[in-house]
């Protein structure tokens, strides 16, 4: 089964080369990479994980567009996995 969270892209303040990743809709739901394509292995590496080890804290995935509109300057990026149920 696919699923898709928005994830917060952003660069981290001290080197901008490594990207911070978080999950609004994921209690806990927080990574980094370096560079964007890193960042986003990352994250998908990490919404899987939590999603098939610790369900709970994730709440139902909010719409590309509402996560836009509650953070209008960040890079927000949908991230799909396929996991099992």
């Amino acid at each position: 089964m696919k699923v898709s969270y928005p994830a917060i892209f952003r660069e981290d303040k001290e080197d901008p080369s490594w990207i911070n990743v978080s999950f609004p809709d994921i209690w806990g739901g927080v990574t980094c990479g370096k560079g964007l394509d890193d960042a986003l292995y990352m994250a998908e590496d990490l919404l899987k994980l939590m999603l098939e080890t610790a369900p709970i804290q994730c709440e139902r995935p909010s719409s590309l567009e509402e996560t836009q509109k509650n953070f209008p300057n960040e890079l927000i990026k949908m991230v799909t996995v396929d996991i099992k149920r």
